[in-house]
């Protein structure tokens, strides 16, 4: 039967190998979320909770052997993966405690004689696909409102991270009542016989290429999609602003595993007057980034997940050199000195807007930097993409963080380095980044039906 090979992006060797699901596998995965829907469904979401909640100690308690796990087969840094198994558990800690106050029965209209309200109630079989970027996390964001809410899920996972994948399904789909949760493995075709079946949903994180194609898909099944696609997020720092936190907070954003975020900080956009200041402090803050295997606990800037990856991201910055893109620092891969899919942190100027650092997503340590005059020029290009996940704002003047605000079409927005990314709040784009929310009390809008009864009292 053929298998998925796990590879370490930081030495190449396969650490593992998963079968992929066949048709007939997908088929009976699928027959028995079917199956186990009603039955989840009509039992109390405090039951519901309670189930998930204990599900959840299992994987608290195994920890250690997640991040190490999620280290060598997707190439995060051990004390980042540590850190972002921990944000895990703080996203599903909200959703349980939250889940009564946003799924319970509202009152809309009540008089002497009438009283209307509004019910949530589950959609049904979920297929969630999710990226490799953050094996747990994705799989967090995509099916735990779900899961409460009582629908059942089938998940594909990332064809990159297939022992992560089996890791979930064997905590989740032996501690929940058979079928409720659900995993098949593969690339494309198994996500495509995976949709062909009779699903209700499709909670799809991943590229707008494939969004699109799952998008139709729905249409055409005339059923629910939530999408949260790529980003191509740019940062805008002002004249005014605090430089140094600043060059923190971007050096971050852009390098935060290795560049391999949605939402990341993907195009700087910096008034002229501090150009020269900003490209030579965050060249400092870029080159002393400590590069290494992703095991390694002194690592800060691990390999990209793949050599595919590595490949795009080489092509990506040649096309700027090539059209006359300079380098400030770094601008060269490193798979020949660590044997792996590494690329130096990489800052390039005299950026045009034909080239594809500029009007494609970028997924590494690759910061475009572009200046601008005024503050309407700046907004223009912020503006100048496909993509509008999130966007980062730097300036003292409140205004300012107003006016632009309003005029940027992102679906998110930091000011000043503020983090947005927290469970109470919704996430998701503009454009050709999706539609639909994640988290909060608008994640469970999104993964459930409304129903209005109204009746006399």
């Amino acid at each position: 039967m053929p298998k998925l090979q796990s590879i370490n992006p930081s030495n190449y060797e396969v650490i593992g190998e998963v079968e992929i699901s066949t048709e007939q596998d997908i088929i009976q995965k699928f027959n028995l979320a079917k199956k186990a829907q009603s039955e989840w469904q009509n039992i109390s979401l405090e039951k519901r909770l309670e189930y998930l909640a204990k599900t959840t100690e299992i994987l608290k308690a195994k920890k250690d052997e997640f991040i190490l796990l999620e280290s060598r087969e997707m190439g995060m840094p051990i004390n980042d993966a540590s850190a972002d198994f921990d944000a895990g558990i703080d996203y599903i800690k909200w959703y349980l405690d939250n889940a009564i106050k946003y799924l319970s029965p509202e009152i809309t209209f009540e008089n002497e004689t009438e009283i209307h309200k509004v019910f949530h109630e589950p959609i049904g079989v979920v297929a969630v696909i999710t990226p490799w970027n953050f094996p747990l996390n994705n799989f967090i964001w995509g099916s735990f409102q779900n899961l409460i809410a009582g629908n059942t899920i089938v998940l594909k996972h990332s064809e990159e991270c297939p022992l992560c994948g089996k890791f979930i399904e064997n905590i989740f789909s032996t501690n929940l009542p058979e079928g409720v949760f659900n995993e098949v493995y593969g690339d494309s075709e198994v996500g495509k016989i995976l949709i062909a079946q009779d699903i209700d949903m499709i909670m799809f994180t991943g590229s707008t290429k494939t969004g699109k194609f799952l998008y139709k898909t729905a249409g055409e099944k005339f059923i629910k999609a939530v999408m949260e696609l790529g980003g191509s997020a740019p940062g805008i720092i002002f004249e005014d602003a605090n430089i140094d936190s600043a060059v923190e907070n971007i050096c971050f954003n852009r390098l935060f595993n290795s560049g391999q975020c949605c939402d990341g900080l993907k195009r700087l956009i910096v008034h002229k007057n501090i150009f020269n200041e900003i490209v030579e402090k965050l060249s400092i803050a870029f080159g002393n980034k400590k590069m290494g295997t992703a095991e390694n606990p002194n690592t800060e800037l691990g390999p990209l997940v793949s050599k595919k990856q590595l490949d795009l991201l080489i092509s990506q910055v040649e096309d700027a050199k090539i059209k006359g893109a300079n380098i400030a620092i770094g601008g060269n891969t490193l798979e020949n000195k660590f044997n792996g899919a590494f690329f130096e942190p990489t800052i390039l100027t005299n950026i045009t807007k034909d080239m594809k650092v500029w009007t494609e997503e970028v997924f590494g340590p690759v910061l475009p930097i572009i200046t601008f005059e005024t503050d309407e020029e700046a907004v223009v290009l912020a503006n100048d993409t496909a993509y509008g996940l999130g966007s980062y704002l730097y300036t003292s003047n409140s205004d300012r963080i107003n006016k632009i605000s309003n005029e940027l079409q992102t679906g998110m927005i930091s000011v000043n380095g503020v983090n947005y990314i927290l469970p109470c709040n919704p996430f998701g784009g503009y454009k050709n980044s999706g539609f639909g929310r994640e988290h909060g009390k608008y994640g469970f809008d999104e993964v459930t039906q409304i129903k209005l009864i109204a009746k006399n009292k």
